[in-house]
């Protein structure tokens, strides 16, 4: 996983990004440190696409603790084929090496499968280094004690900034596919709430479901600069997506938001887009696909894609509406309007309404009827309407998540 951003002079970037090397023992390893050696102002090491040994792992370190300069450390997939217990000393020995460096802003050690014991071993380096910004642990396995592991290594941190009278310097948590679960949310939350300065988040494929998802949006809420965050593929339903729309107005800067996949369903469909036709968001990116979202959520996102002037790029394939449906016309012709009309992805795997489902809507309630006119106020009303509407709806959505 390289999504690097940071480009260094190619004199000062040392690279053996994807050779396949297998380097086990110090032998090993040495003519490639004799190089990074000659290499006086480092600045970018890759050393991703390797597989190192813990003998070679120690030598490695042996050498970083001579670089000063060193801003950016790309540290993923080099572990293939070894032993759990041999990655954790590797781990640790080329982390210890790495947290006196005060121009370090970024290190990725994804797509290591260290589990927890590597969050045990990197814990330290997150707590003192000095400048750190990004943090990167896509694919790791660190599971629910890993996970409050990190979490913990970051409050220790803050402590450690506020001790100093310092701002916090973590910018970006990247944890994806780690089976973080419920059982660490709660204390990523807090960790993202006592730093305050987090812009972007991605925590995709992860299994945490609407309580863990509610705590999350809430310790988010005290990062008002978030650009980017990323949660797809865990499960909100009404609960978490509620969170999610309640939380919205606290990022003003919010770029990129990807909830595909999450199970947003009907009733979170509209919590989060009429929200959105509430505010003014400017974001360039929309992930809502393969959501349950129906048609009557997608006739109010159309309204609020109408201000998104800077969309770029709006996924709704796989869910609950026809491809060719009043609410898709809006939203082509919102886009178009705003000079982005491809920004609108395929539509190819839309979810059709079962003749069961179809028979539930059309023996509506009373309550429900009521419910409707509320989603119309959202659509066609003016200001104090659609305020008052989005109030009822949020009202509705809490009486069913308390029945």
């Amino acid at each position: 996983m390289n999504d690097t951003t940071f480009v260094a002079p190619p004199e000062n970037v040392y690279s053996l990004e994807g050779k396949g090397l297998k380097l086990t023992t110090a032998a090993d390893i040495e003519p490639y440190l004799a190089e990074i050696r000659d290499v006086p102002t480092l600045e970018l090491l890759q050393l991703n696409g390797n597989t190192i040994g813990p003998e070679a792992a120690k030598a490695l370190a042996d050498v970083l603790k001579t670089k000063s300069s060193i801003k950016v450390a790309l540290l993923y997939d080099i572990f293939t084929g070894r032993l759990r217990e041999d990655v954790k000393g590797a781990v640790k020995d080329i982390c210890d090496a790495l947290a006196d460096k005060e121009h370090l802003v970024e290190i990725n050690l994804s797509d290591n499968a260290f589990g927890p014991i590597g969050a045990e071993s990197m814990f330290d380096f997150i707590v003192r280094s000095p400048a750190l910004e990004s943090l990167k642990l896509n694919n790791n396995g660190l599971g629910i004690t890993g996970g409050r592991l990190i979490a913990k290594a970051m409050m220790e941190r803050h402590a450690r900034h506020a001790a100093a009278g310092e701002k916090s310097t973590l910018r970006c948590l990247v944890a994806g596919r780690n089976r973080l679960e419920n059982g660490s949310s709660k204390a990523l939350a807090e960790a993202f709430a006592a730093h305050g300065t987090f812009t972007e988040v991605r925590l995709p494929q992860n299994g945490i479901r609407p309580e863990g998802i509610r705590h999350l949006c809430l310790g988010l809420t005290h990062c008002p600069n978030l650009t980017h965050l990323d949660l797809q593929d865990n499960t909100f339903t009404a609960v978490g997506s509620l969170a999610l729309a309640e939380s919205l107005a606290s990022w003003p800067h919010i770029k990129r938001l990807n909830l595909g996949d999450c199970l947003v369903g009907r009733m979170g469909g509209l919590a989060i887009a009429a929200e959105m036709l509430q505010l003014e968001l400017n974001l360039e990116e929309l992930l809502l696909g393969f959501n349950e979202i129906e048609e009557n959520a997608a006739l109010v996102l159309s309204q609020a894609v109408a201000k998104m002037t800077a969309l770029k790029s709006l996924d709704l394939n796989g869910n609950r509406f026809d491809a060719e449906c009043s609410a898709v016309t809006q939203i082509r012709t919102a886009l178009q309007d705003n000079d982005n009309e491809d920004a609108l992805g395929s539509l190819s795997d839309m979810e059709e309404l079962t003749d069961d489902e179809l028979d539930i809507e059309s023996e509506a309630s009373e309550e429900e009827e009521e419910e409707e006119e509320e989603e119309q106020k959202l659509v066609q009303g003016d200001a104090k309407a659609k305020d008052a509407a989005v109030d009822a709806l949020a009202d509705a959505l809490s009486g069913e998540l308390k029945m």
